[in-house]
């Protein structure tokens, strides 16, 4: 049983660590090609270094080495490619080759290496001229060749029964100095391979610690869980108001159906307890609070239900900016203070119904004179009291207030309502926010209905592929207009033959 679990755990963590290279690609994208340039333009203008190759065979006497002294082999070629790299064979180096350089820089270019079970010294020098470095190495090996004769050459060692044996060491240049064919440095395809591994290990890790200090909450999964509720509304990101520059009423479309999926929550979540009167608020600021307030008014119209519309954001009132109604003289305040009454300061809205039968109405209450105290108006009995006369007259009561956490005038509101929503924008809202505003709900106890997302993507969005099913064609005429003339009409021409079958009239 716990197999299938962990699986969907992994699968979920999978998800989420392509989900985070898929959001951070750019930074990913620039680490990696900045690595790669980087190893391309060093290759490029690194200088090309060759190298030359020679090998000496050390030993003693006439043969490699004597039988008695046969386990002596390692520390003896040791002790000879020790001295191979010593400044005094560098300096008879230079001066045979008339080089100008130090023998410390000579003997930066040398390398020798050996094998513990061979008595062969490889010597390599690396140049950037393939001439120069096989004259310094063929001048190594006849170099050091030399020296060995000199002062190794005549040794005399008495043995265990007196005998004096001549047991000369040698340095014998076997494989004269040669250069490779290939150049050792640079090597392009290695060097840009070597940065791309390491550039996407940095990119990666760019991207995760990108990722870790970015407060900002993307998914449905991390809203619900750093608010503490659960999401009941995602409003998908309306193109048009971006190019209108402002929200609008959606009629049709995506927006429209999430919109109704919003209201048609509600309607469940007020079966255990009613929602008369219901706050929508946010945490900060262009979050997206006064388009959902008005759209949801509209979609409620829509199924037959009579809505008013409060203007309770009393510092940057913009309600009235959607449903199309200019700026009147009396509004909510008014109402309050008592020098106006109800009546004359509602404004209906004709667009919701569309003037056909068994559909409610919308009625907005605009703000009026913004006051210099709207904390106190807003929390005040007067206000408590015109919320139920609201209520006892339409069947929702939406509130649009100002964010909770900028000022404190939606938290009078948010004890005198049956609900509040809380209207976050995706890729915008970040933990923080949302852990003070958690903290705030916990401790005045309000009746937090749950949150609608803004701004997501469409293909998260419910109704999303659904548009066509909005506003079906009713008659031949507006199936043909629904459908494009491809091929001729053919298209358009086979629908009508389909509609007349079916005995849609004419």
């Amino acid at each position: 049983m716990t197999e299938p679990v962990e699986l969907e755990q992994g699968s979920s963590g999978l998800r989420r660590y392509v989900g985070v290279v898929r959001r951070r690609k750019w930074i990913v994208l620039a680490v990696l090609a900045a690595a790669i340039g980087a190893a391309a333009l060093f290759s490029e203008l690194q200088k090309p270094v060759y190298r030359a190759e020679t090998k000496i065979v050390v030993g003693q006497g006439n043969s490699l080495f004597q039988p008695t002294v046969a386990n002596a082999v390692q520390p003896f070629t040791a002790t000879m490619s020790d001295l191979v790299e010593s400044n005094v064979v560098a300096t008879r180096v230079i001066a045979r080759l008339g080089l100008h350089r130090s023998p410390e820089k000579l003997l930066s270019k040398v390398h020798v290496s050996t094998n513990p079970l061979t008595a062969v010294l490889k010597v390599s020098v690396d140049d950037s001229s393939r001439a120069r470095a096989q004259h310094i190495a063929r001048a190594l090996g006849n170099v050091f060749s030399r020296l060995v004769h000199e002062r190794f050459g005549h040794r005399q060692v008495t043995t265990t029964t007196g005998q004096v044996v001549e047991a000369p060491l040698t340095a014998t240049v076997w494989d004269s100095a040669h250069v490779d064919r290939q150049k050792v440095a640079p090597k392009p395809v290695r060097n840009v391979a070597i940065a791309a591994a390491l550039g996407l290990v940095l990119a990666l890790l760019s991207a995760f610690l990108r990722e870790h200090f970015d407060r900002r909450l993307r998914s449905r999964e991390a809203v619900e869980e750093h608010f503490g509720v659960p999401v009941i509304g995602q409003i998908p990101f309306d193109p048009a108001s971006k190019r209108n520059k402002g929200a609008r009423i959606l009629a049709t479309g995506a927006g429209a159906e999430a919109f109704r999926s919003l209201r048609v929550n509600l309607e469940y979540l007020g079966v255990r307890r009613p929602l008369g009167t219901i706050l929508v608020t946010s945490a900060s600021p262009q979050q997206g609070k006064t388009t959902v307030t008005a759209n949801l008014a509209a979609m409620i119209a829509r199924s037959g239900a009579t809505t008013i519309a409060v203007e309770g954001d009393l510092r940057r009132p913009r309600l009235h900016e959607l449903f199309g109604v200019g700026v009147r003289p009396v509004g909510l305040t008014d109402v309050l203070v008592g020098s106006a009454a109800l009546k004359d300061a509602i404004v209906e809205v004709p667009f919701a119904g569309d003037g056909r039968e068994g559909f409610g109405k919308v009625v907005l209450l605009p703000s009026g004179q913004l006051p210099p105290n709207p904390a106190e108006l807003l929390s005040s009995n007067q206000m408590k009291d015109l919320l139920e006369k609201l209520a006892a007259q339409y069947n929702y009561v939406l509130v649009d207030s100002s964010p909770v956490l900028a000022v404190a005038d939606a938290l009078g509101l948010a004890r005198a309502v049956d609900g509040v929503i809380l209207v976050a924008r995706s890729n915008r809202t970040n933990a923080d926010e949302a852990n003070e505003v958690r903290a705030l709900v916990d401790h005045l106890d309000l009746h937090f209905l749950g949150l609608v997302l803004t701004g997501v993507r469409p293909a998260a969005a419910y109704g999303y592929g659904y548009d066509a099913y909005v506003q079906p064609p009713t008659s031949e005429r507006g199936v043909a207009a629904a459908v494009p003339a491809i091929d001729g009409g053919k298209v358009a021409a086979t629908l009508r033959r389909r509609t007349r079958l079916r005995g849609t009239p004419r």
